[in-house]
């Protein structure tokens, strides 16, 4: 007897699915500081939006957070003035400042714009790798010392 398992009216084919989908909250919610509390904030479909944003501002001694689709702070007027023209997975860059006072000045150190679009979610820390390097390593060391016993 042959049974045939057809995935394609199952949710595996929203896989292919042409938008990306973030993060969206902010610092002054809860679970939503530099560590992200994924199961309170679960991932929202960002439209035609070609990027995840994290943001951090540095406010004095404090700092705030914001997680939003690209197109969604393009709508702000604070975020398009300040978001860095240069946007690519993976990259981190200062917030442009327009001063138009000190124009020689053309960055910020106080606010910082991460741009991701590898995969659903990928807005949720500022440096993914530092948790899977380690894990990768162990993983390495594991599989050495099976193949020494084995």
């Amino acid at each position: 007897m042959q049974v045939t398992i057809s995935l394609q009216h199952t949710p595996l084919c929203l896989l292919s699915a042409d938008s990306i989908m973030c993060h969206r909250c902010f610092s002054a919610m809860g679970g939503c500081g530099d560590n992200l509390d994924w199961r309170m904030f679960p991932w929202k479909d960002c439209g035609d939006s070609q990027f995840c944003v994290k943001v951090i501002e540095k406010v004095g001694s404090e700092m705030t957070i914001i997680r939003e689709c690209e197109n969604v702070l393009q709508k702000s007027t604070k975020h398009r003035l300040k978001m860095p023209n240069l946007r690519r997975h993976g990259y981190c860059e200062p917030g442009r400042k327009n001063d138009k006072y000190n124009p020689l000045v053309t960055t910020t150190s106080k606010v910082k714009y991460c741009f991701c679009n590898d995969w659903n979610g990928c807005n949720t820390a500022d440096r993914l790798a530092t948790k899977f390097v380690p894990l990768a390593f162990l993983s390495l060391v594991m599989t050495l010392f099976l193949r020494k016993f084995t």
